[in-house]
């Protein structure tokens, strides 16, 4: 069994190539010469009896066997990161890498996250902005929250809360028309979140309003939450955003949610971990952490 093992050296060589698909980049990362991971990367090749790679002008690209092979290396390495990591006793400064949803990240979590530094100072936080899938064998990253519809979140997920969605809009932009009803509220323009086309339409249903019965005032349209709240309380339109992305806004006096209107969405927030690392110490005390601070 042992004698079939490839050389670690060239493992890691080849997943370094294999993440960056670059030797240059590979050999700045292992502090290697180019030459260096280029043989080890050849040695493993003859070793395995295959290519792992298909080399042009171009640069690198992964064979399907090769990816495949990055994809169960990458994971053997982490699972032999990881396990150690698990079995040290007395804490030891160590890496948090956390891959967080762009609006999350700046308005919710980065204005928190010096409590956490302050109880675990062992722990050194890096984040890191994605939206999507989560790839952790690209990544690297340990920890992962993404805002998932609810039939379709991974089993393994931890469900943090489900997404409520306020109707807001700056006190300006609202004193500038006579408002007493929800009607009056659509003749204001309604920022759209483009990665949610349905989201005005499902508004109006929840208010048992026809929305093909109404001719709706859409204005500018936004890929993130972040955007569509700075643009609200720009003034530019009324907006949809999470209760939880909204809610020092509204409390100081930047947004106002008329009629205190919401609905709850098919969506919900999760957090994702690969199994491999589900277990160690600094993804728990993040995981405990975080769930402490949704629910505060």
């Amino acid at each position: 069994m042992q004698a079939s093992l490839p050389p670690m050296q060239a493992l890691n060589c080849f997943a370094a190539a294999a993440r960056h698909l670059s030797i240059s980049k590979a050999a700045a990362q292992l502090c290697v010469t180019q030459g260096a991971v280029s043989k080890q990367v050849k040695q493993l090749e003859t070793h395995l009896g295959f290519a792992l790679f298909i080399r042009s002008s171009k640069g690198l690209l992964l064979t399907e066997q090769g990816l495949e092979y990055f994809n169960a290396v990458t994971h053997a390495l982490n699972i032999l990161a990881s396990s150690a990591e698990s079995l040290q006793v007395q804490p030891r400064q160590q890496r948090l890498l956390i891959d967080v949803i762009p609006s999350m990240s700046h308005i919710w979590l980065i204005p928190r996250i010096h409590r956490f530094e302050q109880r675990y100072p062992h722990l050194q936080i890096d984040l890191i902005s994605g939206d999507g899938d989560c790839n952790f064998n690209q990544t690297q990253a340990d920890l992962s929250i993404r805002c998932l519809k609810v039939a379709s979140a991974p089993k393994d997920a931890t469900a943090l809360f489900p997404e409520r969605l306020l109707l807001v809009g700056a006190p300006q932009l609202l004193k500038m028309t006579d408002i007493s009803t929800i009607a009056d509220l659509l003749k204001l323009k309604l920022l759209q979140q483009n990665t949610r086309s349905q989201m005005w339409q499902n508004f109006l249903l929840q208010q048992n309003l026809n929305p093909s019965a109404i001719n709706l005032n859409m204005g500018i349209g936004f890929q993130h939450f972040f955007m569509s709240l700075k643009a609200a309380q720009e003034g530019l339109g009324l907006a949809l955003i999470p209760d939880f992305l909204a809610r020092q806004s509204i409390v100081q006096g930047q947004l106002v949610n008329p009629f205190k209107l919401q609905i709850t969405s098919e969506y919900q927030y999760y957090l994702l971990s690969p199994s491999y690392k589900r277990q160690l110490n600094k993804v728990q005390l993040f995981s405990r952490w975080l769930v402490a601070e949704i629910t505060d």
